[in-house]
């Protein structure tokens, strides 16, 4: 391909998902200055997207429009691109990468068998653990884009005074997945000790979870569906935050901030921990994990453990050292 060419990315969802390209995108800008660089995402992760660096234009794919949003889409990629980069990697993205007729293309690797392998056997056949986002470069080193040794960097980060504030934590406590999600109880705890700590707190969730964000907060402040740059420009001058296995914690990370993160049924080899960040992963040793590659509704074994055994203590120890990392830098 010309320096000038034109080259597509997919990545449909989710929002940690999206946010995990970043390092992709800088690595085929610094690779191709000139190229005009598109990325395709799904309407309801369009606002991640826009926290990317390098991009010229954002794609919407809205799955609600059916066969006429395909249309609209096919006319709007067809030959148009020289490269497709499909870090999606599924039926649908496949599916929408034939629209395009590139001259080249690439698609990240998943390890799919290996992950059920560690899942359903626990036998770990990972060579080394490969964090996703190095995963995603790795996908256009052969076009020679490489890794630029960064973390996500995200961009266009909202600079609002109101955003920028000190002595502040914030906690997520929000996931997709019921087994992903510390106990509420725990969260509530945690929250006290904060407030008694003398920190500022903020609790940040979407709509779904506004009833138990507000109930973790008390008579702190709470967020709910505040946008992404704003969450991320709060979270950048915070001194700590604490989060699930989730979005908001890629988010987290993807702007500086220091991050306590909750892993429970998911592990290191899937390659979602906190991406060259300041962070502490809190997370138990258990011969039933990993038990699923997403969480889950329910635990298969009925106790939680993996979650529940981290108790607000070990946050809060773990919470006050990055902190004092904050104090000190």
């Amino acid at each position: 391909m010309s320096d000038s060419g034109s080259i597509l990315v997919i990545r449909l969802s989710s929002l940690g998902d999206v946010l995990l390209c970043a390092p992709t995108m800088r690595a085929l800008r610094n690779r191709f200055p000139e190229a005009r660089i598109d990325f395709l995402v799904a309407s309801q992760f369009e606002e991640a997207a826009k926290l990317l660096p390098g991009i010229d234009q954002i794609i919407v794919f809205n799955k609600n429009e059916g066969w006429r949003g395909l249309l609209r889409l096919r006319r709007l990629l067809s030959r148009r691109y020289e490269i497709i980069v499909d870090l999606q990697n599924s039926l649908r993205s496949a599916f929408l990468r034939t629209f395009c007729f590139p001259l080249l293309w690439s698609k990240a690797s998943r390890y799919r068998f290996r992950r059920w392998l560690l899942i359903r056997f626990k036998k770990n056949y990972y060579k080394k653990v490969l964090p996703v986002p190095l995963r995603y470069v790795d996908s256009v080193d052969t076009f020679g884009a490489k890794d630029d040794g960064l973390g996500l960097e995200l961009v266009n980060i909202d600079t609002d005074p109101d955003t920028t504030r000190k002595n502040l934590v914030i906690l997520c406590p929000g996931a997709k997945h019921a087994t992903k999600k510390w106990p509420k109880e725990n969260w509530k705890t945690l929250a006290e000790s904060i407030k008694e700590s003398g920190f500022t707190l903020v609790v940040c969730g979407v709509q779904s979870e506004a009833e138990v964000c507000r109930e973790i907060a008390g008579d702190g402040e709470v967020w709910i569906d505040a946008p992404l740059a704003h969450i991320g420009a709060l979270m950048k001058s915070s001194a700590a935050v604490v989060c699930h296995d989730s979005g908001l914690m890629h988010l987290a990370t993807g702007v500086g901030a220091r991050t306590v993160a909750l892993f429970g049924p998911t592990v290191e080899e899937f390659g979602f921990f906190p991406f060259r960040g300041r962070s502490i992963v809190l997370q138990q040793q258990l011969a039933c994990r990993p038990c699923s590659a997403f969480g889950a509704d329910k635990c298969p074994l009925h106790h939680h453990n993996c979650m529940r055994l981290t108790t607000p203590d070990n946050v809060m120890q773990a919470l006050r050292e990055v902190s004092s990392r904050h104090d000190h830098e």
